[in-house]
């Protein structure tokens, strides 16, 4: 799993029995060389899925931020999730994107 040297890469999911109902996310961090530097996972009492898939790159990026890490590589397997990425880093209010 090499990537850019000097990288940390992100990868997230999450999953919710229904829409919203009990739900799980989490992720790993990986060193450029595969190396595994973080795991993290959250229970989540009432969430839906598109919800659960950004807090998990929420908290990841929080630990990247924790690490000082800002040479990273974000993988995700939602497309909402990354749109709704692409609007919060262009300057949209993370609390005026809807998550349905």
């Amino acid at each position: 799993m090499a990537t850019h040297p000097g990288y940390l890469k992100l990868n997230t999911d999450g999953a919710s029995k229904g829409n919203p109902e009990e739900a799980r996310h989490g992720g790993a961090i990986r060193d450029d060389k595969g190396n595994l530097i973080a795991i993290f996972h959250n229970h989540l009492a009432n969430a839906t899925k598109n919800m659960t898939e950004l807090m998990a790159v929420e908290q990841g990026l929080e630990i990247l931020r924790d690490l000082n890490m800002k040479n990273s590589i974000i993988e995700v397997d939602s497309e909402l999730t990354i749109n709704s990425i692409k609007k919060i880093a262009n300057g949209y209010d993370p609390e005026k994107i809807s998550h349905h």
